[in-house]
C-alpha cells in the first residue's frame, strides 16, 4: 500500500515538476512564435502602435488591480493559495524577455501590458521614453543581484585566466555568454529539482495523513517547494538580465524589484501558515520550527542579522497580527530598496573606474 502511495507521489510530483520545466524552456517559444501573429512588432510604426497602447492600457491597469487584491484577499481570507496565484500573476510578464522585438508589448511581450501602470507613472513624452525611464522602478530590486555577482566575480578572478590560458583563442565575450546560459539552466535545474522532490514528500505526507511533514527534504526546510519556487523564479531574473540580448531599440529593464516583490510576498505567506500551524498543532510543530531552518540553512551569525529588524519592530520574533505583517513587510521592503540603490551607484562607479 505505502509502495504505491510513493509511487503516485513520484508521479505527480513529476507531473508539476515537469510542467515548470516545460513552461520555461518550451512553452515561451511556442507562445512568441504564435503570439507574433496576433501581437505584431510594429517596429517604426509609431501610430499603429500609439493605438495599441491606448486600447491595452485599461486591461493593464484593470489587471494589475486585480492581481493585487488577489493577493490582499488571499492574506484576509487566509487562503494562501490565493495569494500565491497573485504573486505568480505578477511575475509572469517576465517571461517576455523570450521575444526579442523592438516593440515591448510585441509577440510574449504582451505580458508586459499587467506592468503598464508602473510605465505610465514614468516621464516621458512619448511612450518609447517611459518605457526607458521604467528601469528606475525595475531596478529597485538589483540588490538581489549580490549572490550571483559574487559567483560572477569568483569565476572571473578563478575559472577564466585558466580557461583563457589553455584556449587562448577563445572570444573573451563568448565565455560569458556560455557561462550565463550554463548558469541560468543550472538554477533553474536546482529549482525544479527542489520543487520535485519536495512535493513527493508532501503529496506522500497528505497521502499516509501525515499533519506535519517532517521527513526527507523537510527536515532541512520548513518550505523547499517555496525554496524550489524562489531559485525557479531567480533563474528566470537572471535570463531577464544576463543572457537576453534586446535588438536595437527594444530595451526593457529587467524587473528585480517584482522579483523582489514576490519572493516577499511567498515569504508573508510561508509565515502565515507557520502561525496558523503553530494554532493547530501546538508545540508539535514549535519543536519542528525550532530544529528546522526556514527556508535554507543559514550561520547563526548570518540568521541573526536577517532578522535583526522584525526583532526591533516586533515583541516577538514573529509578526502575529496583519498590523505587523504590513510593518515588517514595509521596513524590509524600503531597507532593500536602499541597498539597492546603494548597490547601483556603486557598480556604476567600479563600472566607470574599470572603463578607464
Amino acid at each position: 500500500m505505502y509502495r504505491y502511495l510513493m509511487l503516485l507521489s513520484i508521479v505527480l510530483a513529476a507531473l508539476f515538476s515537469t510542467a515548470l520545466l516545460i513552461s520555461t524552456i518550451l512553452l515561451p517559444t511556442i507562445l512568441c512564435e504564435q503570439l507574433s501573429k496576433v501581437f505584431p512588432d510594429y517596429w517604426f510604426m509609431w501610430e499603429k502602435a500609439e493605438n495599441f497602447i491606448n486600447i491595452v492600457r485599461p486591461v493593464g491597469h484593470t489587471s494589475l488591480a486585480v492581481v493585487i487584491v488577489l493577493i490582499v484577499v488571499g492574506f484576509i481570507l487566509k487562503k494562501w493559495k490565493i495569494s500565491f496565484l497573485g504573486s505568480l500573476i505578477l511575475y509572469l510578464p517576465t517571461f517576455s524577455y523570450f521575444a526579442s522585438t523592438m516593440f515591448f508589448l510585441a509577440s510574449i511581450g504582451v505580458l508586459r501590458v499587467l506592468w503598464f501602470p508602473l510605465i505610465d507613472l514614468m516621464p516621458g513624452a512619448t511612450w518609447s521614453e517611459k518605457v526607458f525611464n521604467v528601469r528606475y522602478i525595475l531596478e529597485l530590486g538589483s540588490i538581489v543581484y549580490l549572490p550571483y555577482d559574487i559567483s560572477v566575480f569568483i569565476v572571473g578572478i578563478a575559472v577564466l585566466p585558466i580557461f583563457l590560458l589553455i584556449n587562448p583563442l577563445f572570444p573573451f565575450d563568448e565565455f560569458w555568454e556560455v557561462f550565463f546560459l550554463l548558469s541560468f539552466f543550472v538554477i533553474i535545474l536546482i529549482g525544479v529539482a527542489i520543487f520535485f522532490i519536495a512535493t513527493i514528500n508532501w503529496f506522500y505526507g497528505k497521502f499516509t495523513k501525515q499533519n506535519i511533514v517532517t521527513w526527507g527534504i523537510y527536515r532541512y526546510s520548513r518550505h523547499p517547494q517555496y525554496l524550489g519556487f524562489i531559485l525557479w523564479s531567480y533563474g528566470l531574473l537572471i535570463y531577464d538580465t544576463y543572457v537576453f540580448k534586446p535588438v536595437k531599440g527594444g530595451y526593457f529593464a529587467s524587473p528585480s524589484i517584482i522579483w523582489l516583490t514576490v519572493v516577499m510576498i511567498i515569504i508573508a505567506i510561508a509565515l502565515y501558515e507557520e502561525n496558523h500551524m503553530v494554532k493547530i498543532y501546538g508545540e508539535k510543530y514549535i519543536q519542528y520550527m525550532s530544529r528546522t531552518p526556514f527556508l535554507i540553512p543559514l550561520p547563526k551569525k548570518l540568521e541573526n542579522i536577517l532578522t535583526y529588524p522584525a526583532k526591533l519592530i516586533l515583541k516577538n520574533n514573529r509578526p502575529q497580527k496583519p498590523l505587523e505583517y504590513l510593518t515588517v513587510f514595509l521596513t524590509y521592503y524600503i531597507i532593500l530598496i536602499l541597498l539597492s540603490l546603494a548597490y547601483n551607484t556603486t557598480k556604476s562607479i567600479l563600472t566607470t573606474l574599470l572603463s578607464h
